[in-house]
């Protein structure tokens, strides 16, 4: 069993900058922690912060912390809130942006095997 707490977890930019704003990662648990199946990471966007509009090979769970937003998958947006849930299925492309005037914070779970 691992527990920590996450303001002692390294903030580190998530994307390239040309291809976001304003987007920082937490990696809170990971295979290196002993994790087989799963990661969980942290993402913190900034007041008009976005991640780049982007898919993946594997699906992707997120719950929002605090702050507001929009997914989107390029041509459908859906609001975000506190305490929302997130289900992003394999290949679908997806995108957050930070709609608020604070920040924006999800939690996000990945498999720990993927490209």
């Amino acid at each position: 069993m691992k527990v920590r707490n996450i303001n002692r977890v390294e903030r580190r930019d998530a994307f390239l900058k040309e291809k976001a704003a304003g987007v920082s990662i937490r990696v809170a648990i990971a295979e290196e922690d002993g994790a087989k199946n799963s990661s969980m990471r942290i993402l913190e966007i900034d007041p008009e912060g976005f991640t780049p509009l982007h898919t993946h090979d594997y699906e992707h769970l997120m719950f929002v912390v605090r702050g507001a937003g929009i997914v989107t998958d390029g041509s459908k947006e859906c609001r975000l809130e506190r305490e929302d849930v997130v289900f992003v299925p394999q290949g679908q492309a997806h995108q957050i942006k930070n709609t608020g005037d604070t920040e924006l914070i999800l939690v996000s779970v990945l498999p720990v095997q993927r490209d």
